[in-house]
């Protein structure tokens, strides 16, 4: 999972295009404050809320929300916005929410100040599973946590999306962590029995087989 509020400019007037076979509304906008981040906005067809966003122009400075999508063939970071309202001049919001296993090792910064980390969050479309590589960042007590927290571990990340650019000048979104909670570690896939008189307790004693009748008529 991964649910982002921000508060945002429209740079266009959204319009109608068909998107992972789905009719939505869409428009590119950028975050407020002084480093802003692109996304671009859809919100699906035929839904009140696509109604009120139609009617929105270019410039238009909007608080939404939504559900956060990096892996997009467009190559853009999208948020489908599930609700907004109009926001005020100067107005800043920008929380994201995501859930997820942690990948690899957490790596120091050159100041040694923070540290940043992968986490994977997958999603499903068209009865696909996908997944979105989050790069988080930590501080302070954070970055202790995200140092000590084994691979694999279920995280939730609370925190600010941030735009930067990789060594090659391509701009990618860094969250920017305030806050990490470790739900769940890595489970054992080995044998809980071991060391005991006990057997069909190893890992391929749980994968299931096929030499189940699948003739339920007797």
């Amino acid at each position: 999972m991964a649910y982002s509020t921000i508060a945002v400019a429209l740079g266009s007037a959204p319009g109608p295009v068909v998107a992972n076979g789905k009719e939505v509304l869409e428009c590119y906008a950028n975050t407020t404050g002084t480093e802003p981040v692109n996304l671009l906005l859809r919100v699906r067809n035929g839904s009140a809320a696509a109604a009120a966003f139609a009617t929105k122009a270019s410039g238009s400075q909007l608080i939404v929300s939504g559900d956060l999508i990096l892996n997009d063939p467009s190559g853009s970071s999208v948020l489908y916005v599930s609700m907004f309202c109009d926001a005020f001049e100067k107005q800043f919001i920008n929380e994201t929410v995501v859930v997820g296993r942690l990948s690899s090792e957490a790596k120091p910064s050159p100041t040694q100040k923070s540290v940043s980390r992968s986490l994977a969050v997958n999603r499903y479309q068209n009865n696909e599973e996908i997944t979105d590589w989050f790069r988080l960042r930590g501080f302070g007590f954070v970055m202790e946590k995200l140092t000590k927290a084994p691979k694999g571990a279920l995280v939730s990340v609370h925190g600010c999306l941030e735009q930067r650019k990789n060594k090659e000048g391509n701009p990618y979104l860094e969250l920017k962590c305030r806050s990490l909670r470790v739900h769940s570690k890595p489970k054992s896939q080995g044998d809980p029995a071991a060391g005991t008189s006990a057997s069909g307790y190893d890992a391929e004693s749980f994968n299931g087989s096929s030499d189940m009748s699948t003739d339920w008529s007797n």
